[in-house]
């Protein structure tokens, strides 16, 4: 069962606050929101049996969208206890229970009032993110992704979250936490944060809130293992098995991908030989024998010091006489 900390999180990436104004010199309808692709909305019924609501569909440009939503005094009780755990919208959230409290005569001025009160950043931004907060945001605004394979053949998995430039607070917290960079999208208005997981610190994050992920706990899993061998030099496998994690629907009712199956395709290569990314004697094959020199393990390589050695005794012999 999902936590408070955990929709607190997906709240802050991918959900949203907001009023229906009614009549004038009524209470305002106070209103939360979230919307998720249908072919991976099981995080919307896990929220859903936790807090209760309605969940309904629309589509935009032909996707099909899973929709979320609660409303008054059950969106009130819901602020009031996830309140304190919220980084991006803990002000926007207490700027809204204020005004759920209050008669409403001029509504175009209360939107234009939250329209900035939703701009304003929340301080203090946190040192360090909690486990089921952080998880909660992968799930909305994360994405794990290879951005490349290299020469020799290795993966360089990432961590990308993109946010608006007015909520850069998620961002800010999870890279004094674990490093990473942020730069400007879309001429500024975007804001992305990159991580590049190294085994090590692909082991640091995913090891602390992997398992309390829901909509990418699979892709988060996955990477997590082959971390574990203590690098990606099956950089082809590994992108192809990331690349069907990332398409697999994940609805209630829809089988899983088993982890395990995937994971047993990933090889554990040796090091490489040399900077060209050989990893087996360039002569015998075997990637079992320890490298010497010259890309040769050393069996084929003591053959070949023996020929030139016994080739340079012949030579220096005709010479002589």
């Amino acid at each position: 069962m999902v936590s408070d900390k955990y929709i607190a999180g997906f709240l802050d990436s991918d959900g949203g606050i907001g009023f229906n104004f009614i009549d004038k010199g009524r209470k305002p309808l106070l209103g939360i929101t979230w919307s998720q692709k249908t072919c991976q909305d099981e995080v919307l019924f896990e929220i859903h049996k936790v807090i209760g609501g309605k969940i309904d569909y629309t589509t935009v440009n032909s996707v099909s969208y899973s929709r979320l939503h609660i409303c008054g005094r059950k969106a009130e009780a819901l602020l009031n206890r996830i309140r304190k755990y919220l980084v991006i919208k803990r002000r926007f959230a207490d700027s809204c229970m204020k005004i759920a409290n209050e008669r409403v005569d001029n509504p175009i001025a209360i939107k234009e009032y939250l329209k900035k009160e939703r701009k304003i950043t929340s301080l203090p931004i946190p040192n360090f993110p909690t486990r089921k907060w952080l998880a909660g945001y992968i799930d909305g605004d994360g994405c794990f992704s290879i951005s490349e394979i290299s020469h020799k053949g290795a993966a360089y998995p990432l961590l990308h979250i993109a946010a608006a430039n007015y909520d850069t607070e998620g961002i800010e917290t999870i890279q004094k936490a674990f490093g990473g960079r942020i730069h400007n999208m879309n001429n500024g208005n975007v804001r992305q944060y990159i991580l590049s997981l190294s085994p090590s610190k692909a082991i640091q994050l995913i090891s602390y809130c992997g398992k309390y992920m829901i909509v990418k706990r699979d892709q988060a899993l996955f990477v997590l293992n082959c971390a574990k061998m203590g690098h990606y030099r099956d950089g082809k496998n590994i992108k192809l098995a990331l690349k069907q994690l990332k398409i697999q629907p994940h609805r209630l009712n829809e089988p899983r991908v088993d982890i395990k199956t995937l994971i047993a395709k990933i090889e554990d290569l040796p090091p490489y030989w040399n900077k060209k990314g050989a990893q087996a004697c360039k002569k015998c094959g075997l990637r079992v024998r320890k490298h010497v020199a010259f890309g040769l393990c050393g069996a084929c390589y003591q053959r070949s010091y023996r020929r030139n050695i016994s080739t340079h005794v012949i030579v220096e012999n005709v010479l002589s006489v």
